[in-house]
């Protein structure tokens, strides 16, 4: 396996959030505590330190804070944060630099904060632009926060803005989807990630719609629906999807992101937070005691069992896997290069041609059509 680029993806993690919403089982914990965001971003620093001297030399072209609810540390611990990473890795002239807010978390503080310390990208935890919606799934804004955020981003100075939306959310009707979808163009951000919603086991929403059958969970074809309406939408409006969640205003394609569906390495940050790089796959502790405790003794805080043993043939899959995302696909020579191995000698023909329609192979590009993305897991198993 060969990976041919110098450059290198930073994500940081920041798992605190101020109340955890109902749908999520990412990796967060509620914190009120500002004492512990300062401590925890002291940690990151740390880290930092610490992960550079296993990692120097390499550029760093994409950072991403995210979490959890990165807005919820002060604009003096970002900026120490930052400090620390331009100090430590060399950064790319034109590096892409973004910060993950809750619009109830955003002040004109912060904004500038953010801005003087280098950081160029902000990503908006929009989800919807009605208010039943939001507290439906248990948001601690309401819509005119979330009206409020963009344009107090854009006042300050971020000319990078990426909102999130969800659909497929109960008692979301298609006016109800359509009214944000054209509420969030009409504040014109360069970017719009969708994300259907996903109900996993251990939410409080999996529980009420799975469990206690007082919510209806939305049919498929409703979903569908709300996808394509969004996206033919967003390309009216000049965003053009580029994979299978995001849309963006040409140029504004979130290239840190792209790292993860374009086999690039990346080195992740905090609890939880996962890395490929150096050929490896591993994942730092979750515990965020167990974290600071790592750090406080000046060790990577990785336990033996998080890292990831995966074999040449997994690799191949998760290449393809993460390439199918894209609107554009894969490269057949980049596959081969990395791998030092003919497509072909590997997988089987065959598998083109049984999904067709689904798939498309032209020349040295192999792509999901628009059908094939909504059923990519059924595409990309093919290959896994």
């Amino acid at each position: 396996m060969t990976i041919t680029s110098n450059t290198l993806g930073l994500y940081l993690h920041v798992p605190f959030c101020r109340k955890k919403c109902r749908y999520c089982d990412f990796l967060s914990f509620e914190c009120s505590d500002d004492s512990l965001l300062t401590e925890y971003s002291r940690a990151l620093i740390r880290e930092i330190k610490l992960r550079y001297n296993e990692w120097p030399y390499r550029v760093v072209d994409s950072v991403y804070i995210g979490g959890g609810t990165p807005s919820l540390m002060s604009g003096a611990d970002v900026a120490d944060i930052m400090e620390e990473i331009r100090d430590d890795f060399l950064l790319a002239e034109d590096c892409e630099i973004t910060i993950e807010a809750n619009p109830a978390t955003i002040t004109e503080e912060k904004l500038e904060a953010y801005l003087a310390s280098g950081i160029n990208r902000i990503s908006i935890g929009v989800q919807s632009f009605d208010n039943s919606i939001l507290n439906m799934l248990g948001r601690i804004h309401d819509k005119n926060d979330a009206f409020n955020a963009i344009r107090m981003a854009k006042k300050a100075g971020f000319h990078n803005i990426n909102a999130d939306l969800m659909f497929g959310i109960p008692g979301q009707t298609m006016k109800k989807w359509r009214d944000t979808v054209r509420q969030c163009i009409f504040l014109e951000p360069e970017h719009i990630s969708l994300y259907s919603l996903q109900l996993e086991e251990g939410t409080a929403l999996h529980k009420m719609i799975c469990e206690e059958n007082i919510l209806k969970e939305m049919s498929a074809e409703e979903d569908r629906e709300m996808y394509h309406d969004a996206l033919l939408m967003m390309q009216t409006a000049g965003l053009q999807q580029y994979e299978i969640s995001n849309a963006a205003k040409p140029g504004f394609e979130s290239r840190h992101n792209l790292k993860y569906w374009s086999y690039m390495e990346y080195l992740g940050l905090g609890p939880g937070a996962s890395s490929f790089v150096g050929g490896r796959r591993f994942k730092n502790c979750d515990g965020i005691r167990d974290y600071l405790d790592f750090i406080k003794e000046g060790r990577p805080p990785v336990k033996p069992e998080d890292v990831e043993d995966y074999s040449r043939r997994d690799e191949m899959g998760i290449f393809i896997f993460t390439g199918l995302r894209k609107k554009s696909g894969f490269r057949i020579s980049e596959f081969e290069e990395t791998f030092s191995v003919d497509f072909f000698d590997i997988y089987d023909p065959e598998i083109i041609r049984q999904l067709r329609g689904l798939l498309v192979a032209e020349g040295d590009n192999i792509r999901l059509t628009d059908k094939g993305f909504d059923v990519s897991n059924k595409v990309m198993a093919a290959f896994v």
